[in-house]
């Protein structure tokens, strides 16, 4: 369920070419491990004017962000699909509106990156593009927003530079949209799986099988331990991962986490919206919510 690689790839879409999304940015690649290479977007502002000259997206960084508190997105898409699925698109679009840099990936086995996904590689593809902009840009807020099964995998990233990356600085912030309470909750509760419920047997047989391959995104207890800004944003009319994960979320949060650390925000985007699942940057006040939290520019922790 949570990682869709029959729906990965179309191989009818130039994936290297940003224009054809009408997106200004680059489309580089990146070896995370020897026999994995990975598909990126780096998206800019439209004003800026770019080249397709230098050979890494770090060389594209250094080139483009021109100081120190332009705030820089990592965008972790869902479970099928790629960079370049058209409500994607349509969000970077909206973001870098707003004069925000966005680098956005395609994991391990989606869209033309080599490999197999599997909970590890991900998070290890993801910590690999974090390395690369902190690196070209050791000063910048950048925050780490997930979509829907992209949010497990930002939780989970966000939670291992929290315990064993200190030589890194750190994210200022974390967005999750549409996100899912833990693993559990979100198979359960997916429209693809609800047909197990007809025999009890069958729903037993597909909760083994995800703990025989370790697939777990405790979204609950990572984002109850993490000391720094976040956001959680879901449509109340979302039919994927239904709206009452946010409500699990934030009765746990509250009884859970620290209350010294900064307080999570949630944000409700009504049904009257219509924007489902994929559609929240839709809503009218998306600009209200991304100015007031997305791109916090505090001083990220030590």
């Amino acid at each position: 369920m949570f990682f869709q690689t029959w729906s990965r790839y179309y191989p009818w879409i130039d994936l290297t070419k940003l224009d054809s999304f009408s997106l200004n940015g680059i489309n580089v690649y990146e070896q995370t491990e020897p026999n994995v290479k990975i598909g990126i977007w780096y998206v800019l502002p439209s004003a800026i004017e770019t080249s397709h000259d230098l050979p890494t997206l770090g060389d594209y960084l250094k080139q483009y962000v021109k100081s120190d508190d332009q705030p820089i997105i990592m965008y972790l898409h869902g479970q099928d699909g790629t960079r370049a699925t058209h409500y994607r698109a349509n969000h970077y679009r909206m973001m870098t509106n707003f004069g925000n840099h966005i680098v956005v990936l395609d994991y391990r086995g989606y869209g033309d990156s080599t490999g197999m996904p599997s909970v590890k590689g991900v998070v290890d593809d993801v910590l690999h593009v974090f390395k690369v902009i902190r690196t070209a840009c050791p000063n910048n807020p950048i925050t780490i927003w997930g979509h829907s099964m992209g949010t497990g995998v930002a939780s989970w990233t966000m939670h291992y530079l929290f315990q064993n990356h200190t030589d890194f600085k750190k994210p200022s912030g974390l967005v999750l949209e549409a996100p899912f309470y833990n693993t559990l909750q979100a198979f359960v509760s997916y429209p693809l799986t609800r047909i197990l419920n007809i025999n009890p047997y069958f729903m037993q047989a597909a909760l083994d099988s995800l703990a025989t391959v370790k697939l777990d995104f405790p979204n609950n207890e990572i984002i109850s331990s993490l000391p720094l800004h976040i956001v959680v944003i879901h449509a109340e009319d979302d039919t994927v991962i239904p709206y009452f994960h946010l409500e699990l979320l934030q009765d746990y949060v509250k009884q859970h986490r620290d209350q010294h650390f900064p307080p999570v925000r949630f944000v409700t985007v009504p049904r009257s919206a219509g924007c489902g699942h994929n559609h929240i940057y839709s809503y009218p006040k998306f600009e209200e919510i991304v100015s007031d939290f997305a791109f916090l520019k505090h001083t990220p922790p030590a």
